[in-house]
């Protein structure tokens, strides 16, 4: 039985009768979710960029733009009051992760470890989850929608969740499976919605997977270490509307929740319902290019 299934039959075991977690692993999950208060409202915020393992693998557009602002009033948003509870809901799902890993014996061999990695500008520095039968895995908490359709079979798996890869996890492993000379598990994963969980894990030769990952490392840590030409990552969208073009153009959902979008298309981008639709509750987007609005005639209306 795997570690994670252990987890799961103590679940499991738990809906039916009481059962013991040793005094010890208690004291422990208190003071892990004590350091996640203080991680999140306490701790002193960086006062400059920082290349961490934690977030290098990200689009470079990304990291460059994070760069140049990065101590830029301007783009403090004090309307996204949710943003520190919603990390703190995932540093707690992962102290949660973590007791019960300890309760059912899991052969743990590190946890919430400091390490760092040479390269050729300098040493890049992070802190990983936790070592199980010497493999290296990262704990993440998911929406409902991203366990099942991106880290879950439903959405292809580790393969195609790794096609996908915005925040830059697959770096973040590798990166830390070089740290500690140890073979990346793969990610640990809790749907913070319905308490299920997955273990995504890449295949036995990851080779291939591994030269990918590092490869995006080294060439974004270049492209910022070298102040390399600004180019974005990511294209307009053509906005479709019954399966025809409008001629509108919006952003792209990895740009649409960027908080540079602003500093990087324009001041002229304008968050609006699909201008074609007549729906009571239509769909939302971001117009970067507005060619046509309210023109096409909802086909169904004529129908």
């Amino acid at each position: 039985m795997t570690f994670l299934e252990e987890v799961k039959s103590f679940l499991a075991q738990a809906q039916n009768e009481p059962v013991a977690i040793p005094k010890q692993i208690l004291k422990e999950f208190k003071e892990d979710c004590g350091k996640a208060v203080e991680k999140q409202f306490t701790d002193k915020r960086d006062t400059e960029f920082r290349i961490r393992m934690s977030s290098i693998g990200r689009p470079l557009c990304q990291l460059q733009m994070e760069k140049k602002y990065f101590n830029d009033d301007s783009l403090k948003n004090f309307d996204n009051y949710n943003y520190k509870l919603r990390n703190l809901f995932g540093d707690i799902l992962e102290a949660v992760v973590v007791m019960l890993l300890k309760t059912v014996k899991a052969n743990i061999n590190g946890l919430q470890g400091d390490v760092k990695l040479e390269t050729e500008y300098f040493d890049i520095k992070g802190t990983y989850d936790i070592i199980i039968d010497d493999k290296v895995y990262d704990i993440k908490s998911a929406s409902p929608f991203a366990f099942e359709k991106k880290f879950g079979e439903q959405g292809g798996g580790f393969d195609k969740f790794v096609e996908g890869d915005v925040f830059g996890y697959l770096s973040q492993g590798y990166l830390y499976s070089e740290a500690t000379a140890k073979p990346f598990g793969g990610w640990i994963v809790v749907n913070k919605s319905t308490g299920e969980l997955l273990l995504s894990s890449p295949p036995e030769e990851d080779e291939q997977y591994r030269k990918q990952a590092l490869d995006i490392v080294y060439k974004n840590i270049k492209a910022l270490m070298k102040d390399e030409p600004f180019e974005r990552c990511f294209d307009l969208v053509e906005e479709m509307f019954y399966q025809k073009p409008t001629g509108n153009k919006v952003l792209g959902t990895v740009c649409s929740f960027c908080e540079y979008k602003y500093k990087c298309w324009g001041d002229n981008i304008q968050y609006l319902p699909q201008q074609q639709s007549k729906a009571r509750n239509p769909k939302f987007s971001w117009y970067v290019e507005l060619n046509n609005p309210k023109e096409i005639v909802d086909e169904k209306s004529t129908n």
